[in-house]
């Protein structure tokens, strides 16, 4: 038995059991890899059952507007993907009659569609003969063929791909990679150790070679709970360093430990420190960590201890939202909303 049939038998004997992987279409390959970018297998799952739900099939998420998405993305974060994945799917809705495109050419030409997405796509759903290059099967691929050079393991994967079972053997790769072929590899367990020229020479952790990790910047996001008639601000404004698209509580970046000649990137627009000023503000004990990319921050959340005065003309001109309290996770979908709201007051939002 070849490498690859004895891969195909340990995957079908050991593979997770995954719904995207129930009756696969090219739609729920899509939105499950759309999904999996940033974000792990056991965190996506149920938020990946429950957008299904909402969103069946590619016809019903391009009728969807943008906010309906947002919301149902919430938790997952990194919400340009959830954007992109809409629009996308409108595209290929409109182009294609809603049927994912079966040539890797096509496939590519649609926004947001990159080399990796394409081939996962076709090969699963469509039984196309192309190797995916994921980072686990990077990793697997780098030891198979003790190769250090990124530029070459495309190459080496696709001649490593099983023809005849290419969906199921580009699954394999991956749960290799995200199973077995680890780190700190369980070599004991691989069913392609004969074949892995790291293992015979005993070079494993030469390879895949590290990469030197982008240092994050720190900093501080002050969020501000801005009332009035009992309802709270939200603002969406393109202009800002985070959630350019997104309807947030307005907040202030501060002390942020970042390059000098980045300084401008990070400043706070005028409406924040005009209303900081004239408004008196209290702070609300906690905080809580997050992460957006490159970056490392700190989350505190103030109140505005009075209603925003009527003939406020701080926000003229940006897109604002007055909800009640209780839809701010879903209006503002981040998990930084839900991190905020563990260290609000329970005696009352507004009282003085």
């Amino acid at each position: 038995m070849n490498a690859q049939d004895s891969l195909k038998l340990w995957f079908d004997q050991n593979k997770r059991d995954l719904p995207f992987r129930n009756k696969p279409s090219a739609y729920k390959i899509w939105v499950s890899e759309v999904m999996l970018q940033q974000t792990r297998v056991a965190a996506m799952l149920p938020l990946y059952n429950q957008f299904l739900l909402s969103f069946p099939d590619m016809e019903s998420l391009s009728r969807a507007n943008e906010q309906e998405v947002l919301e149902h993305w919430r938790g997952l974060g990194y919400y340009s993907r959830a954007r992109n994945l809409h629009k996308a799917c409108q595209i290929v809705t409109s182009r294609y009659n809603g049927r994912f495109p079966e040539t890797l050419d096509e496939a590519l030409e649609i926004p947001g569609v990159g080399p990796y997405t394409a081939r996962a796509i076709l090969s699963i759903a469509y039984g196309k003969k192309y190797a995916v290059l994921d980072g686990n099967v990077k990793r697997v691929v780098s030891r198979l063929f003790t190769e250090s050079d990124e530029k070459k393991w495309q190459i080496l994967a696709d001649s490593f791909l099983n023809n005849e079972h290419p969906g199921d053997h580009n699954q394999a790769m991956m749960e290799l990679g995200a199973l077995v072929c680890l780190p700190k590899p369980l070599c004991a367990k691989c069913p392609i150790q004969k074949s892995c020229k790291a293992y015979a020479e005993l070079t494993i952790e030469k390879y895949p070679p590290g990469k030197l990790e982008k240092k994050k910047f720190e900093l501080e996001l002050h969020f501000y709970l801005i009332h009035k008639k009992g309802k709270i601000l939200l603002i969406r404004d393109s202009s800002r360093r985070f959630f350019k698209k997104l309807y947030t509580l307005p907040f202030l970046i501060e002390n942020a430990k970042i390059p000098a000649k980045d300084v401008i990137n990070y400043s706070n627009p005028s409406y924040m420190k005009e209303i900081i000023q004239n408004l008196k503000s209290e702070f609300i004990p906690g905080s809580a960590s997050h992460s957006i990319t490159h970056h490392k921050i700190k989350v505190f959340l103030h109140k505005i201890i009075h209603d925003l005065p009527e003939d406020s003309h701080a926000l003229h001109g940006f897109e604002t939202k007055w909800i009640d309290f209780n839809r701010l996770e879903r209006e503002f979908p981040s998990s930084i909303a839900k991190k905020i709201l563990k260290f609000l007051p329970q005696n009352g939002l507004f009282q003085e």
